[in-house]
């Protein structure tokens, strides 16, 4: 289970990395239509680890949105893992956008920092490709 100054330290890290790449000059993805699903897709800190049902992040986003938010939330999951349940996820959600959370579980167990980042980048790269076969 994931103390409190662990999951303030993972979400610190997502929050910056949100708002570094918020910060680039690349073109604006399109708004997304009032019926879109959004697929949350991560580990504790996604699934509401801690918190009340309504109180995890995917079912605040679906509250302020009022679009329909899946919670793919694993506790306990590491990006290995992830790469291999993600693609299942997208061919039956056909999400119009994920939100990757993971890796904390990978750092708290001390995985290699390269393992990680390129874990992140297969899922990335799988995201890419099912939104290319979705417009195709």
């Amino acid at each position: 289970m994931m103390t409190t100054k662990t999951c303030l330290v993972t979400l610190l890290i997502v929050v910056a990395v949100v708002l570094l790449t918020a910060c680039s000059k690349t073109a604006q993805l399109p708004l997304l239509a009032s019926d879109a699903t959004i697929l949350a897709f991560g580990d504790s800190l996604t699934a509401g680890t801690g918190a009340g049902d309504a109180e995890s992040y995917p079912a605040v986003l679906s509250s302020l949105t009022g679009r329909k938010v899946i919670n793919a939330g694993v506790p306990g999951e590491v990006s290995a893992s992830g790469v291999q349940r993600l693609p299942k996820l997208l061919d039956r959600e056909r999400p119009a956008l994920l939100i990757l959370c993971h890796g904390g579980n990978d750092m708290l167990g001390h995985a290699d920092h390269q393992l990680i980042a390129d874990n992140l980048r297969s899922m990335i790269r799988m995201v890419s490709r099912n939104r290319s076969k979705s417009n195709a």
